[in-house]
């Protein structure tokens, strides 16, 4: 009688890259995950996916190298994915390159600075108009059929010059989209729903943030300093801009309880 060994795979993480400016997935097969975890390998699939079989290990780093784009570390803790797909969207930054006239650059040092995104304050394509808090689902008015291909997105409230950032777990349909997790704030009907771009932190003071050059190049930035939220309304057209630490500061329950 003749032995058979069997093989079994397990996949522990699945890694999708996204250009943050665009909202493009990256299709870049040579792209360089680099790990102390001994054996690590990285399976391209179609729509910028990467799986991870047999990982082995439940938290670890990963620096990630594509050609044309800033490199990133992440921190991956796998019990934070869940799901028969533990998939993790990385958002990538373009690098400034002769081909990328039409990138705008926000760079600068700020001390202390954690934490750093931005929404189109142009961006009407898709708005609030109800949400089910039982349920985690909101319903969007929806006139373009825009779809909801990503994780992250902000709630914008631009009489409060602030946004609420809320994760997608699924699209329902063009019009119904489940959330990952409650509203936190109250809001208004037809309340503008925008992607959120994500910047980039390095030496716990310089930070780095690029979008699309249009017509329409006013952001709302949001940015961490020590521990505090930040808002700045930011017209990449405009020279010399930088993030200041005392704009308006979202308010915070400890705020709250000393007035």
């Amino acid at each position: 009688m003749v032995a058979h060994a069997s093989i079994h795979h397990k996949l522990d993480l699945a890694l999708r890259l996204v250009n943050t400016t665009t909202g493009k997935v990256v299709e870049e097969y040579n792209a360089k995950f680099i790990s102390e975890l001994t054996g690590l390998k990285a399976i391209p699939k179609q729509g910028g996916m990467y799986l991870f079989l047999n990982v082995g290990s439940e938290e670890f780093e990963i620096d990630i190298h594509v050609y044309g784009y800033e490199s990133q570390r992440i921190q991956i803790r796998l019990s934070e994915l869940q799901g028969i797909m533990p998939i993790r969207e990385v958002y990538l930054l373009p690098k400034e390159a002769p081909i990328q006239e039409s990138i705008l650059t926000l760079r600068g040092t700020l001390s202390g600075i954690e934490e750093l995104e931005a929404v189109s304050l142009s961006d009407t394509n898709c708005c609030i108009k109800e949400f089910d808090a039982r349920k985690k689902v909101m319903s969007v008015l929806n006139q373009r059929n825009v779809r909801f291909q990503h994780v992250h997105y902000g709630l914008v409230n631009r009489e409060r010059t602030e946004y609420e950032h809320f994760e997608v777990e699924k699209e329902i349909s063009p019009h119904e989209i489940k959330c990952k997790k409650v509203l936190e704030k109250e809001f208004y009907i037809n309340q503008p729903i925008a992607r959120v771009i994500f910047g980039q932190i390095s030496n716990q003071e310089e930070y780095l943030l690029r979008v699309m050059k249009d017509e329409n190049t006013k952001y709302l930035v949001r940015y961490v300093v020590d521990g505090k939220v930040f808002y700045q309304t930011v017209d990449f057209h405009k020279e010399n801009i930088s993030l200041k630490a005392h704009e308006k500061k979202e308010e915070t329950e400890h705020d709250k309880r000393e007035v």
